[in-house]
């Protein structure tokens, strides 16, 4: 699986205020393949003359995406990512805003905007990396991406060295002290608790392997 948008940066627009309020943080998921998706992030922080915007990737990278260009008009928002030869144009409509993401092909996509709850628990997103132990002082690296969506969280994971990226998460919880997950799609799973400020856990994949993941800078 490969990846999509691998840039960073800020953009900083003003256009004329709206009687309408679009701040706040608007989160979907971009579905690349029937089972594959990643998240796709818009925020929208007031500024002197309109609005700030911030592109989010979060499955992928841990920092804001650089739009070149954007546009509100009315209820139509479109900007462009040129680094990334990458385009949006939606409309918003309550809490949803809905629209085509473009990059290399068009893909529908529907954003909704986090509620207070799902805005406090922006703190928990986070990559997590850490060196599978295979045995015979071999290891594989593996990444887990914690990205949140509106109700819950949308949880992708790498491995880099397999060129392999945006593997499905399919069950996960995640508390102050345990992080757990599985995965359909490779047969795994993953029981870790949290000590010396790392998750200390085991990874099962036809066996139990060591796996501990530390808090992760920009990885991609």
């Amino acid at each position: 699986m490969n990846k999509i948008l691998i840039s960073s940066g800020l953009l900083l627009a003003s256009f004329a205020s709206l009687a309408e309020d679009y701040s706040g943080n608007w989160r979907g998921v971009l579905q690349l393949a029937p089972e594959v998706g990643i998240v796709l992030g818009v925020k929208l922080s007031p500024a002197e003359q309109g609005y700030q915007l911030e592109l989010f990737s979060p499955n992928q990278h841990s920092e804001p995406i650089l739009p070149s260009s954007m546009t509100l008009q009315g209820t139509k928002l479109q900007f462009a990512a040129d680094a990334l030869s990458a385009n949006f144009s939606g409309e918003f409509a309550g809490d949803q805003l809905t629209g085509v993401f473009t990059q290399g092909r068009a893909i529908p996509i529907t954003l909704t905007r986090l509620s207070d709850a799902d805005t406090k628990r922006l703190a928990q997103e986070q990559q997590w990396a850490g060196e599978l132990a295979l045995g015979n002082n071999a290891s594989l690296p593996l990444v887990l991406n914690v990205a949140v969506i509106a109700g819950g969280y949308h949880v992708t994971l790498d491995s880099p060295k397999q060129q392999s990226y945006g593997i499905p998460v399919d069950q996960f919880s995640l508390s102050a002290e345990q992080l757990s997950f599985s995965s359909k799609m490779i047969n795994a799973s993953y029981q870790a608790q949290w000590q010396q400020d790392e998750w200390q856990g085991t990874f099962i994949q036809g066996r139990a392997m060591p796996l501990n993941l530390k808090k992760s800078p920009d990885t991609h």
